[in-house]
């Protein structure tokens, strides 16, 4: 009986030296977005000088969804987007020139495939991504470059879009 207090102390202290549950390893960041850069036709990364509104295009139950992701976003020179669980994903730019108003509008369509991701229990599932296809509109942009296939939650750039930019005198 005298020995039950020292085996208590004993199994307790142990207890709190080795955890019973696994450790989370958990990524810091287990959001994965699509990220798109914007360069002139020489492949240099430029700010735009119209304002730039990004609405993303689904299909939920044969309906076509629509939701703006980005909102006037001015002196852009890179974005960041996340894609729908669908197995495409629609992007329509809409320009707005600051000094006359609405410009125009570019739609970009990606297929891509869905790729679930489980790491454990603690940290859940992440949707990583892989390009499939790109196909485009070239009211304002271009070209389209696939950089990188593959959207994971590691921030690289995916897709390079390329605009005509004219030097302006100064």
């Amino acid at each position: 009986m005298k020995r039950l207090p020292v085996i208590c102390c004993i199994l307790v202290l142990v207890g709190w030296l080795i955890p019973g549950c696994e450790v989370e390893n958990c990524p810091p960041n287990s959001l994965t977005y699509l990220h798109f850069s914007l360069v002139d036709q020489n492949g240099r990364t430029f700010n735009t000088s119209d304002t730039i509104t990004i609405v993303g295009q689904t299909t939920v139950s044969d309906s076509l969804v629509s939701d703006t992701l980005i909102n006037q976003e001015t002196a852009a020179s890179s974005f960041s987007i996340p894609l729908s669980y669908d197995a495409y994903t629609q992007f329509i730019f809409v320009y707005h020139a600051l000094d006359v108003g609405f410009v125009g509008r570019d739609t970009i369509r990606i297929d891509h495939r869905n790729i679930p991701y489980f790491t454990n229990l603690d940290c859940g599932t992440m949707m990583f991504y892989e390009i499939t296809g790109v196909q485009h509109t070239h009211h304002r942009l271009d070209s389209i470059s696939l950089t990188n296939p593959n959207i994971d939650n590691n921030e690289k750039e995916n897709i390079r879009i390329y605009f005509t930019v004219t030097a302006v005198a100064q």
